[in-house]
């Protein structure tokens, strides 16, 4: 079990957000914004990300902010994207009325893979960045069927995935309970893991008396067995199109 929480644990703190290999730049699938931070030198330091552009002439919009901001420092910082076989689409220029952000606005009829490198020649200043892009469409999500709170089953240690959608995806767990009082912890570790995600992801407890919830949480929930009988575990996934592996144990107190 330690194995386990290890490697979903360093799968989670892992950065996916940035990678300085342009041969394997960070996927962006959908909307996304990035934080990370760069230090630059005279020769230039690099992040890549990429993207899929459908072709279907939407616009997609692609901000960096900058720190530091100032209009010295916007010189060395900024972004490059680069279309098929190399050819560049175009550069981050100042946003208006905003210093400390560039700004690139394209729209295509031709689908193709975008390369988006972002830069820092400023020797040795570590900036703080981030790259906002917008304008993608929502990938449709993997059809999964429905698990129904009857289908619960009792456990220990699960691992599992679930996609998510906008109605909510569930899967359910049993606990049973002699009403003798003892606290159970639960621990839910999960990848990815960041905020975002942990907004739409996480468990719920219910009681045996009329369904009552007695905990929630997105990474762990504790709860004392004060009445006889099943609590049922809720595992949910609201984050839309993402699918989120997780392992979950349980701890009796």
């Amino acid at each position: 079990m330690s194995l386990l929480i290890i490697a979903l644990v360093a799968a989670s703190t892992t950065s996916a957000d940035i990678s300085h290999d342009p041969a394997m730049p960070a996927a962006i699938l959908y909307d996304q914004s990035f934080d990370f931070a760069l230090v630059g030198n005279r020769a230039g330091a690099f992040a890549y990300y990429s993207l899929e552009y459908p072709g279907d002439g939407s616009i997609i919009t692609i901000e960096l902010d900058m720190a530091p901001g100032d209009p010295v420092a916007a010189q060395g910082l900024g972004f490059n994207v680069y279309g098929k076989n190399g050819f560049l689409i175009g550069s981050g220029t100042i946003a208006l009325g905003k210093p400390d952000r560039k700004v690139l606005l394209w729209a295509d009829p031709n689908p193709a893979p975008w390369l988006i490198q972002v830069y820092n020649y400023l020797d040795g200043v570590v900036a703080n960045l981030q790259l906002e892009v917008t304008g993608l469409p929502n990938p449709a999500p993997t059809p999964q069927p429905m698990m129904m709170p009857v289908q619960a089953t009792t456990f220990s240690v699960v691992t599992a995935s679930l996609t998510g959608n906008s109605g909510g995806n569930f899967h359910y767990y049993k606990i049973e309970s002699t009403g003798d009082g003892s606290e159970v912890v639960l621990q839910l570790y999960h990848t990815p893991d960041n905020q975002w995600i942990s907004n739409g992801f996480g468990l719920k407890v219910y009681g045996p008396e009329e369904g009552m919830r007695v905990a929630q949480g997105s990474h762990e929930a504790r709860f004392s067995r004060d009445s006889p009988g099943t609590y049922l575990v809720q595992v949910y996934n609201y984050v839309h199109a993402i699918n989120v592996t997780y392992l979950l144990t349980l701890t009796p107190n």
